[in-house]
């Protein structure tokens, strides 16, 4: 269950603000002392859908999948626990699938809240095959103290949140801490009314990743809603925001549908009056008819 929660957010965050994610787990990378290949591309061009389905996939689910600017992919995948032989297989499989599917370079990044001392970084496949990761970005190498506290101080002092600001507030309950995941979670929402500049993107960020991530790390149900319910954020506590997001997540999809519907009734359209046309055509000379008396016929009938 908690796997699924943490799966939620991390594919939320990546279906809504795929770039913002990305780049910030790429700055995550870069304060470490440790040397890793360099992404042949940081630019997103487009986020796929999870549930990338073809033939080929025999419907195989993904976590999330971008395409590149440069025509590359790049798989993230996600995993709670300590990444295990099995793990690696199974994403594995999907990088051939896609590779299959695509013809394209597949990089892929492996998200994990296990700890790094007890996990498998690679996977052998016999005596010559190996199967490794470009990168592996364990969460609790990464040391959060520091980084609640410099939002803190942003927070008291007025400043101006940035991105990667929301994001920390988000993904610190999973990074090294010295206090417990719940009561950094608390901490963190009782700043939450006093955020005075906060866009209306980031609003929706925090929202999303606050409502997950209280009920993946508090466990008493009267306390998660006391929490969500004392978290006031431009007015609106996350409960409430939360549902308000929904409906308009709601009024977006079925925009998008109703736009589909219009580009594919369009479509159809154009489709059958080309056929009539031919069929017309066919008819008229069929009859006889110059081409200049078909051309005057077309004219006035479409």
């Amino acid at each position: 269950m908690i796997y699924q929660k943490q799966d939620k957010l991390i594919k939320g965050l990546a279906k809504y603000y795929g770039q913002d994610l990305f780049d910030y787990l790429e700055a995550l990378e870069k304060e470490t002392d440790e040397i890793h290949e360099p992404l042949p591309c940081t630019k997103i061009k487009k986020v796929y859908s999870t549930e990338l389905i073809t033939p080929n996939f025999k419907g195989l689910l993904m976590d999330f999948v971008y395409e590149m600017v440069d025509d590359s992919y790049i798989h993230y995948e996600h995993y709670s626990g300590n990444l295990t032989h099995g793990n690696l297989t199974h994403t594995g499989r999907y990088d051939m699938e896609l590779h299959e599917e695509t013809g394209k370079p597949i990089n892929t990044i492996i998200i994990s809240t296990g700890n790094p001392n007890k996990s498998e970084t690679e996977c052998w496949i016999g005596k010559v095959n190996k199967y490794t990761p470009i990168r592996i970005i364990f969460l609790k190498k990464y040391p959060g103290d520091q980084r609640l506290k410099n939002v803190k101080i942003k927070i008291e002092n007025n400043k101006k949140l940035t991105t990667f600001d929301i994001l920390d507030l988000i993904f610190i309950p999973f990074l090294n801490t010295t206090k417990n995941s719940e009561e950094i979670v608390k901490e963190i929402c009782s700043y939450v009314s006093k955020i005075t500049k906060i866009t209306t993107k980031q609003t929706k960020i925090l929202t999303w990743g606050l409502w997950l991530t209280t009920e993946i790390f508090i466990k008493n149900p009267e306390t998660l809603e006391k929490v969500r319910t004392m978290s006031i954020l431009k007015g609106e506590s996350i409960n409430e925001k939360l549902h308000n997001r929904e409906i308009e997540l709601r009024q977006e999809g079925k925009q998008e549908r109703r736009k589909e519907g219009i580009k594919e009734g369009k479509q159809e359209g154009i489709q059958e009056e080309k056929t009539n046309m031919k069929n017309t055509i066919k008819t008229l000379e069929n009859e006889g008819k110059t081409s200049d008396e078909i051309l005057k016929t077309l004219k006035t009938t479409f």
